[in-house]
C-alpha cells in the first residue's frame, strides 16, 4: 500500500489569527512551512466581532507590528471605521480600534499567505502528532498525520487550533457538532494530545446574532462616527493612505422588557440548564449573564456594527447569547431600532478543547515535548489579538530553535505580549484569558504609541524587521532624545512677550527663567502651544513630537516606573536551572514545592508570581540557589 509522505521544516496546525502569524514568521525566516486548515475559506476568519484592536488589544496589535507581524498591516488595508479609544484619559490607556470588512480582512490575509515564499497552504485535518522518546520523561516531534493518512515529517509543530477541537455550537436545545460559522470541527487531534500526556480543558465562548441591515431603524439609535484623522495600526503604513470615507456604527440599549424575556427563559439557556460543560469568559459575558449578574442595571449597551462594505449583515455587539432562536428574536425585537429585525445568523455559544498553559515554557514550547509549540485560543486565551500575538512569538521561537539560537522571552516590563504570555504560563487560569490594561503593572512604559521604540530591535535581531525599518526607528529615537534635551536646555525669561503668551493661555506668569520643558509640563500648555516662544524650533515628524511631549509631561511617573522595573529585572535575571529538584530545597512549604514542580519556572521572578508560592518560599529558594550556584562553580573549577 502506498503512503503519502512529505517533508518540511515546520507544520502549523490551524490558519486563524495565531496560525497566520506563526506560519508567516517561520516562512519569512527561511523555513519550509506548511499551514493546515479545515477550510481554506476560513483563513484569518473573524467568526465573532468584526474589529481589530480595542482597549489593551490595540497595544498588542502595535507590538505585533513592531516585531514584524502582519495583523496591523492587514487591518490598515481592510478597515471601514477607525477610532482611538480613551482619548480623555492618559496616553497609557489610549487604544486604537478599527472595524474590519470581515470578508476583505480574510481575503487580504490569505493573499499574503499565498504569495509568501517557503509557505504552503493545505486544506486537511491534522489528527495525530508523531513523536519519538528522547529521555525517560521527554519526547520530540517528528511528524504530523492527517485524517486522510498523509504524513508530514517535520522538525517543529505549532498548534493554533482556535475553537475547533471537538467543537460544538449551542442555540437553546439545538446542538450542532461544528466549529464556528458552521465550519467543520477538528474531532480527532484531542485524542492524540491526551495520549501524549497533555492536559486538556473545555472552554466556551459565544457570539451574537447578525441582523439584516434593511430591517433596522437607525433613526432610533445614536450614530457613532470614526475619527476625523485616522491613525494607522502599522508603523510602516503611510498615514495619508488610511484617510478614507468611513462607515458609521450605532448605539442602542436593552431595557426591562428585554431583561424580562431573558429571565423568563433562563431554563431554556444551555448555560443555565447545565448543558454547557465549558467555562466562559468572565470579561465578555453573554446577555443572559449580564442580566443575571448585574440585575441592578436597567439597561445594557448594544452596538450595531457593519460586517463589511458588501454585505447587509450587522453585528449586534453586547448581546451574545445561547438562548433558543424564538427567544432570541423576541429579545432582540425589544431593543429600540430593532423592533422589526430579521436575523441572518442566530447567536450561539461554542465549546471547544484547549490546554492548561502551565505545560508551556514562556517561549510557548511544551516542557516535555521538544519542538512542539502552541498559540492562541488553544492556550486558553480569547480574542483575535491575543491569538495573533502568541502565534507570532511561537513562530519566532520555533524558528530560533531550528537555528540553534536563544529563544525570545518578552518580560512584563517590555511588552503587553510579555504580560499576556507570563499570565498564561504562570498563573492559574480557569476561564478564557482576556488582555486588559489593568493587568500590566508597567503600563505607562508599555504604551501603544512607543511599541516600535520598545520592540523593533528584537524583531530586527530575530530577522523579521528589515534594515530600513529598523534604521528608521533608530533615527526616530535619536530625534526624540535630541529634542527633549534641547527643550530642557532652552531657557526662557520673564520678558513681556513671554508673559503675554502665558496670560493668553491662562498660565501663571514667570518670576524667573525656566526651561521650555518645564513650561510644557504645565497641564494647560503643550509642545505645539509653546512654539510661539520657541525661536530655535525646527520641524519634526508628528510621531516624534508625540513622543517628546509624553516623555516631558510624564517624566516623573516614567522614572518611577523605571525604578520599579529595575527591581523587577533583578528577580528575572536570577535563573532557575531546568534540572533543579525542588524536593532538595529544604523548608519549602508543600504547596509551594508542588506548584514549582508543576510550573517549572525559568526564573525567580516567574516563581514569585505563581499562585501558592509565598514571599517566604522565594526567600528559601534564593538562599538555596546561591549555595547551589557556588557548589556548581566549585565543581566546574
Amino acid at each position: 500500500m502506498m503512503e503519502l509522505r512529505e517533508t518540511c521544516d515546520v507544520c502549523v496546525v490551524g490558519a486563524g489569527h495565531a496560525g497566520c502569524e506563526a506560519a508567516l514568521a517561520c516562512a519569512r525566516l527561511g523555513f519550509e512551512t506548511v499551514i493546515f486548515t479545515v477550510s481554506v475559506d476560513s483563513i484569518a476568519l473573524m467568526p465573532c466581532n468584526p474589529n481589530i484592536g480595542g482597549t489593551s488589544k490595540g497595544h498588542l496589535v502595535r507590538e505585533i507590528d513592531a516585531l514584524g507581524g502582519e495583523m496591523g498591516k492587514n487591518i490598515d488595508k481592510t478597515f471601514i471605521q477607525s477610532k482611538m479609544l480613551n482619548r480623555s484619559k492618559g496616553p497609557a490607556v489610549h487604544s486604537l480600534r478599527a472595524q474590519a470588512d470581515k470578508a476583505e480582512y480574510s481575503r487580504a490575509m490569505r493573499k499574503v499567505l499565498e504569495n509568501q515564499e517557503n509557505l504552503t497552504i493545505k486544506q486537511a485535518e491534522v489528527c495525530e502528532l508523531l513523536t519519538e522518546q528522547i529521555s525517560d520523561t521527554d519526547k520530540k516531534i517528528v511528524a504530523v498525520k492527517t485524517f486522510t493518512g498523509a504524513v508530514y515529517e517535520c522538525k517543529v509543530v505549532i498548534l493554533c487550533t482556535g475553537t475547533y477541537l471537538k467543537a460544538r455550537c449551542l442555540c437553546g436545545e439545538a446542538i450542532t457538532y461544528t466549529g464556528p460559522n458552521g465550519l467543520q470541527a477538528a474531532n480527532h487531534l484531542t485524542d492524540s494530545l491526551l495520549e501524549l500526556g497533555i492536559e486538556m480543558r473545555r472552554f466556551k465562548t459565544g457570539t451574537p446574532a447578525r441582523m439584516d441591515r434593511r430591517s433596522l431603524d437607525f433613526s432610533k439609535m445614536e450614530e457613532q462616527f470614526g475619527d476625523e484623522r485616522v491613525i494607522p495600526f502599522s508603523f510602516s503604513t503611510d498615514p495619508e493612505k488610511v484617510q478614507i470615507d468611513q462607515v458609521s456604527c450605532y448605539l442602542t440599549y436593552t431595557n426591562e422588557q428585554t431583561h424580562d424575556i431573558i429571565r423568563a427563559n433562563l431554563d431554556r439557556s444551555p448555560i443555565y440548564a447545565g448543558v454547557i460543560e465549558g467555562t466562559g469568559p468572565r470579561y465578555c459575558p453573554s446577555i443572559e449573564d449580564k442580566v443575571v449578574k448585574f440585575s441592578d442595571k436597567d439597561r445594557h449597551q448594544v452596538f450595531i456594527e457593519p460586517e463589511g462594505l458588501h454585505t447587509s449583515e450587522m453585528y449586534v455587539s453586547g448581546m451574545s447569547s445561547s438562548l433558543p432562536e424564538d427567544v432570541q428574536l423576541a429579545m432582540y425585537r425589544t431593543v429600540p431600532g430593532m423592533e422589526h429585525c430579521r436575523m441572518i445568523r442566530n447567536a450561539y455559544a461554542i465549546e471547544y478543547d484547549c490546554i492548561d498553559p502551565k505545560q508551556l515554557y514562556p517561549t510557548l514550547e511544551f516542557k516535555n515535548i521538544r519542538g512542539l509549540f502552541s498559540g492562541g485560543q488553544f492556550n486558553g486565551s480569547s480574542g483575535y489579538e491575543e491569538a495573533a500575538a502568541q502565534g507570532l512569538i511561537a513562530g519566532i521561537n520555533a524558528s530560533l530553535s531550528l537555528q540553534g539560537r536563544e529563544q525570545i522571552v518578552l518580560d512584563r516590563s517590555q511588552a503587553y505580549i510579555g504580560v499576556l504570555i507570563d499570565d498564561l504560563v504562570t498563573k492559574e487560569n480557569f476561564e478564557p484569558y482576556r488582555m486588559m490594561t489593568s493587568r500590566a503593572e508597567y503600563r505607562l512604559l508599555l504604551r501603544q504609541d512607543n511599541a516600535d521604540l520598545r520592540l523593533r530591535k528584537i524583531g530586527y535581531e530575530a530577522g523579521l524587521v528589515s534594515e530600513e525599518l529598523y534604521q528608521a526607528t533608530v533615527e526616530k529615537k535619536k530625534l526624540i532624545d535630541l529634542e527633549v534635551d534641547r527643550l530642557k536646555k532652552t531657557i526662557v525669561g520673564a520678558s513681556k512677550e513671554n508673559q503675554d503668551f502665558l496670560t493668553a493661555h491662562d498660565s501663571a506668569p514667570l518670576k524667573t527663567g525656566v526651561s521650555l520643558a518645564e513650561l510644557i509640563c504645565r497641564p494647560e500648555l503643550s509642545y505645539e502651544m509653546v512654539s510661539e516662544i520657541d525661536v530655535g524650533r525646527k520641524p519634526l515628524p508628528e510621531n516624534v513630537i508625540e513622543q517628546v511631549e509624553i516623555e516631558i509631561k510624564y517624566e516623573g511617573y516614567i522614572e518611577r516606573q523605571l525604578k520599579q522595573v529595575e527591581h523587577y529585572k533583578k528577580m528575572e535575571k536570577k535563573k532557575i536551572p531546568a534540572d533543579l529538584d525542588y524536593n532538595d530545597v529544604g523548608s519549602l512549604r508543600l504547596e509551594a514545592r508542588q506548584k514549582l514542580i508543576a510550573y517549572k519556572p525559568i526564573s525567580v521572578g516567574q516563581a514569585s508570581r505563581i499562585s501558592g508560592v509565598s514571599p517566604a518560599d522565594i526567600s528559601v529558594l534564593l538562599v538555596y540557589l546561591e549555595n547551589y550556584n557556588k557548589k556548581k562553580n566549585k565543581e566546574e573549577c
